[in-house]
């Protein structure tokens, strides 16, 4: 049976002790494999941003590779006057933006609204058996989220889902403060309620385990022998 290496565990520790920028310009000086400490440290946030233009999973997996490929061939371009993560997000969402003009297949869903508000079924008229289902349903949420429209999907998922303060999503997005909490209104208000305390929605859109490792896998592959432009 194999013993699990005490140095991995101490490795991992150490490396998540180191800012991005250091990061960065260690990979920079020609230390690649250090490029695997960005991708798990950023890949859920990198998901869940890609995930607000893109429903099809095959794409947002192939888009979020992109984004890294493209994101390690430019990371000369990186100058820490903003977060790493902010930097990574406006590549990510140039790339999903770009693969949903290449493609017809992303198709904005169509809801009806009543005053702005999202129509769905209201939990009082449901009986407790159902109530419990819809409570414990994380896709029930992932439905009513991928049911906003973009400019809002993004701003609920970043703020709501991924915890981002107001001012980060502004530099992410190319926003004002004030636009980005208006859309944030917006969205709150075509969820409803009940839908926000339906589920713990800090855990929709995970990006763990296989995912992450598959991910982390074909990008170090598609880069190992790629230069870092200088």
């Amino acid at each position: 049976m194999a013993t699990e290496n005490p140095n991995k565990k101490k490795d991992d520790t150490q490396n998540s002790l180191i800012p991005d920028i250091v990061v960065v310009k260690r990979v920079l000086e020609g230390q690649t494999d250090m490029f695997e400490i960005l991708m798990r440290r950023h890949n859920e946030l990198l998901y869940r941003t890609i995930r607000s233009y893109i429903n099809i999973e095959a794409d947002v997996e192939d888009t979020l590779q992109d984004t890294y490929v493209k994101a390690f061939q430019k990371l000369y371009q990186f100058k820490n006057e903003a977060l790493f993560s902010t930097w990574l997000i406006r590549i990510g969402i140039n790339e999903a933006l770009q693969r949903k003009r290449k493609s017809k297949k992303h198709e904005t869903v169509d809801i009806t609204t009543e005053n702005g508000t999202l129509q769905i079924a209201d939990l009082s008229f449901m009986n407790p058996e159902n109530k419990s289902i819809y409570k414990d349903s994380k896709s029930f949420i992932e439905k009513a989220v991928d049911a906003l429209p973009h400019k809002y999907k993004i701003v609920y998922m970043l703020k709501e889902v991924e915890g981002m303060e107001i001012s980060e999503i502004s530099q992410g997005l190319d926003l004002t403060k004030s636009n980005v909490k208006v859309r944030l209104h917006r969205a709150r208000n075509m969820m409803k309620d009940y839908i926000l305390h339906a589920t713990d929605t800090r855990d929709i859109f995970e990006f763990g385990n296989s995912k992450c490792d598959r991910v982390v896998e074909n990008v170090m592959y598609r880069i190992r022998d790629l230069k870092v432009n200088k």
